[in-house]
């Protein structure tokens, strides 16, 4: 362990294991949606999969050999709120979800865009939240879930599937509107407090 995590330091702020990882997350988005649109849930499904386990690994390897870096701090959560996005919007497309959904996701991350641009210019660099944090897990685990009840053996012997993996994503998006709320008193405190200094 000690020996990747000397490496680790020796290597450019850009170059680390999680910000390949969340890279290559980025990646897979672009390949999920056009799975989705082309109507191939179990290919879609697996993709979807492996860019909610990235998700977890590089968060996870960056804690346990000391590879976070102020690169990976600023690019995960936009590679969250991307994936996030994109895969609602995508399960939406397909009647797979009520556009409510992604018209509640866009707006809290478009109001937390203009703070951060209003108030920092950029990046305001704050720490992911709890409720952040369970907001990933539910949506991360409702839309797969929700994508699997689209199997056509699954719809139509467990229509109850599709109920479970809603009541997932419902409260994965109450906890987005959460999470967006604490963000942005967060950068409000955070600015008048480098005002004051």
């Amino acid at each position: 362990m000690h020996a990747m995590t000397d490496t680790a330091r020796q290597r450019p702020d850009w170059q680390t294991w999680p910000n390949l990882i969340t890279l290559f997350r980025l990646l897979l988005i672009p390949v999920f949606v056009g799975l989705v649109v082309a109507r191939h849930p179990g290919w879609a499904l697996v993709s979807l999969v492996v860019i909610g386990v990235s998700d977890w690994a590089d968060g996870f390897i960056a804690r346990r050999y000391d590879q976070g870096s102020k690169l990976g701090k600023a690019i995960d959560p936009v590679a969250d709120r991307l994936a996030i996005i994109a895969i609602v919007l995508a399960l939406v497309l397909t009647g797979l979800l009520p556009l409510f959904v992604v018209i509640v996701v866009v707006a809290v991350d478009l109001v937390l865009v203009v703070l951060s641009s209003v108030l920092f210019h950029g990046n305001p660099d704050l720490d992911v939240t709890w409720t952040g944090k369970i907001r990933s897990a539910l949506l991360f685990v409702g839309l797969p879930v929700l994508l699997f009840s689209a199997v056509h053996t699954v719809d139509e012997n467990a229509p109850w599937v599709r109920t479970v993996a809603l009541v997932f994503v419902y409260l994965g998006t109450v906890g987005h509107v959460l999470a967006g709320a604490q963000y942005a008193v967060a950068m409000v405190r955070k600015r008048r407090a480098a005002a004051a200094a």
